[in-house]
């Protein structure tokens, strides 16, 4: 079936889905929504860069996800809302491995998110050597996500592909509520929260278990996640917040399939972790404290600690792995603002601290022996100031600029071959940013940014093949250009669009020499041209009612080597494996009424190249969703229910790439994990909310 037919029918049937949907509407009673609606797009304040933007005059490649668009789907894990910004592409193979990749960059880590910077309030999700873990992040416990797309080290240190920061939810009015999801493949979650508001203190507390078998064999998973979330006011201008997560963890890796047995059999495991029955099993837990205090005109002074303790098992069909990691540091900064008639200047400086231990060990799965046991002390310092200005609300400038001091001491405990202990020290990497955005009218503004960003080697990047570390080895380091425009028409029509072009230097490639071994070396140039734009708009009202969204968005991309040699071998010119040139999705949300929405929505996303010599393509695919809700409120109780389906046409596709799978022994490379055929998902929430 061709794709302009494939469409073609996909439109039909959303729009006879949606027909029906609210034919049979009609005949429900309509309670009070927990919702306010309006005709109008809600102005959405961005706080990224300490100051308070709003969309349209932040200057900066910037995004957001509301919670409502966490909560909408099945809302297992942040995957799903990820995969709907442009720019972003969210790799998911099974509750436990996925890989993110923004603008290109990170496409080539091997099974891991690298080479960008997430936050939890002040809680750093991003480990020492680069390393960030989302999947454990729960949906519920998210007010809204800011992304900056792209190098913006100002603030956050480094990060190349950019910074993801996730607001924790607070407490506006005493609550509890209970929900419960039963979704395909034996898949079941509870999550209970509730919140609690009492003079000065807020109380936010949620629990949580998920259990699914999933659809591949060696596939179940078990994790419980458990949050709390605590503001203390002394004053008005002080206050003391408390953050504590924690997450328990057991998932079997069926790990990812050659290309026949995707074909005729995807619900497989790979055969060498189905026979050891692979898992990873994990405990982690997180703490952050932060004092914040408000000064004269509005002034901010932050100090924050924030610790991580994880102890990890994985069973793996060559050896075991055990691991113990833990950090700690803190952040902290001054925001002063000064006003000079129609202008203002707001000047933000500080520092962020961190030093991780991280303790790791293989064993002979046989009989338990010892294999290899390491020590890593993984420490840097960021220095960092940033000065923005609002000059008569027409002008917005932000500038800013980052130090950073990156080193780690190995220690070999394993001297059975020899002892391969080292430490290096990274040379000093200042990155600085600098965006611009002109308010041409209140309700359109254009915007140009260009900024710096690095990311250091994770460790096994810096191993030689006999063990000794590679001294030589440099942080990638790039620069991002772009310009853009935003624009609001009658309050019901937002669109925007931005050109962007990435250099990157120094690139890390990590060359394989087994199935889970592989070294780094710097072997050249990439570029990441690209051109993202997207829009809301509510395109009918009922007696003020927004009754009919659509909103999409389009990434067109040319993401490639420009200078790329490996073991003689040139790829210059060559697209980066696991990236496509355009990806697009289309969405649509009726509301006939204030308790009834009904959505659906189309994902597609073009074939990518498997490796750097782009001798095999992975087939392009559009995945289909819809949902129907029901939400309201009657008295003190609110309940919730809704259902949906994905991949309602059972497309089957590849929904993460093992990118330059090795080939050992004859046997062919393994370059996918199968994305799930159709299934279905319903939920519950049923909840007690303080009196008006």
């Amino acid at each position: 079936m061709n794709r302009l037919k494939y469409i073609r029918i996909t439109s039909l049937v959303l729009l006879s889905f949606i027909l029906s949907v609210y034919s049979f509407a009609q005949d429900i009673p309509t309670v009070k929504d927990t919702t306010v609606l309006s005709d109008e797009i809600e102005e959405i304040t961005i706080t990224a860069f300490r100051s308070p933007y709003n969309i349209l005059n932040t200057p900066a490649p910037i995004n957001l996800i509301l919670a409502q668009d966490l909560e909408a789907g099945n809302a297992l894990t942040p995957v799903d809302a990820l995969n709907r910004i442009p720019g972003i592409l969210m790799h998911h193979g099974t509750f436990n491995t996925n890989r993110l990749t923004i603008r290109g960059i990170g496409s080539r880590s091997p099974y891991a998110t690298y080479k960008i910077k997430a936050y939890f309030g002040e809680i750093p999700l991003t480990s020492g050597d680069g390393e960030t873990t989302l999947e454990d992040l729960e949906n519920t416990a998210i007010q809204r996500v800011e992304i900056i797309k792209g190098p913006s080290s100002s603030l956050y240190g480094a990060g190349l592909a950019g910074v993801l920061l996730f607001h924790p939810k607070t407490v506006v009015k005493d609550f509890v509520q209970n929900e419960s999801t039963v979704a395909s493949f034996g898949t079941f979650k509870n999550t209970l929260t509730a919140g609690v508001k009492n003079n000065n203190l807020t109380v936010y507390a949620l629990g949580s278990v998920l259990n699914s078998d999933g659809y591949r064999d060696n596939n179940t998973t078990n994790r419980a996640n458990v949050l709390l979330n605590s503001v203390y006011s002394f004053n008005e201008k002080s206050n003391l917040q408390l953050l504590v997560k924690g997450t328990k963890m057991k998932a079997y890796i069926p790990s990812s399939l050659d290309y026949d047995t995707f074909i005729e059999s995807p619900e497989s495991a790979a055969a060498n972790w189905k026979s050891v029955e692979g898992f990873e099993e994990y405990n982690n837990a997180q703490v952050g404290l932060s004092f914040n205090r408000f000064t004269l005109n509005e002034g901010k002074i932050s100090v924050a600690a924030f610790g991580r303790f994880r102890d990890l098992d994985e069973l793996r069909p060559f050896n075991r792995l055990n691991e113990k990691s833990n950090y700690m540091g803190g952040r902290a900064y001054m925001q002063k603002i000064v006003s000079v008639s129609n202008s203002h200047f707001v000047l933000t400086s500080g520092v962020e601290l961190f030093r991780e231990n991280y303790e790791w060990q293989t064993l002979d799965n046989a009989d338990g022996s010892l294999l290899s046991a390491n020590n890593e002390k993984r420490q840097y310092e960021n220095l960092f100031a940033q000065l923005e200005s609002n000059f008569n609300d027409v002008v917005f400038l932000s500038a800013g600029v980052n130090g950073n001091l990156t080193r780690f001491i190995y220690t070999d405990r394993f001297l059975e071959d020899g002892d391969l202990s080292g430490d290096h020290n990274y040379k000093p990497v200042i990155s600085p940013r600098i965006g611009l955005t002109v308010m041409l009218r209140d309700n359109y503004s254009v915007f140009g940014n260009v900024s710096h960003g690095f990311s250091t080697p994770t460790f096994e990047e810096t191993l030689l093949p006999e063990g000794q570390l590679n001294t030589e080895i440099k942080p990638e380091s790039g620069w991002n250009f772009e310009f853009g425009f935003r624009s609001e028409l009658s309050n019901r029509f937002q669109l925007s669009a931005s050109y962007y072009r990435i250099y990157v230097n120094n690139l890390l490639v990590a060359r394989r020499t087994g199935e889970d071994a592989y070294i780094g070396v710097n072997a050249g140039q990439s570029v990441h041209p690209g051109l993202e734009a997207e829009f809301t708009w509510i395109t009918i009202t009922n007696n003020g009612l927004p009754l009919l969204t659509i909103n999409g968005n389009v990434t067109i991309a040319d993401y490639h080597f420009s200078d790329f040699v490996d073991l003689g071998i040139d790829y210059s010119g060559n697209n980066l494996p696991g990236t496509a040139k355009e990806t697009w999705i289309l969405g649509a949300r009726l509301d006939p009424l204030k308790s009834l929405s009904v959505s659906a929505r189309y994902r597609y996303n073009g074939k990518m190249p498997l490796d750097d010599a782009n001798s095999k393509f992975s087939d392009s695919f559009g995945i289909t969703g819809a949902e129907v809700k029901y939400s309201g409120r009657k008295g003190r109780v609110k309940i919730q229910l809704k259902g949906g389906i994905e991949n309602i046409f059972d497309v089957h596709y590849a929904s993460m790439l093992a990118v330059n799978a090795p080939s050992f022994n004859g046997v062919p490379p393994r370059y996918y994990y199968p994305g799930n055929p159709r299934n279905y998902y319903a939920s519950i929430l049923i909840g007690l909310i303080e009196k008006e």
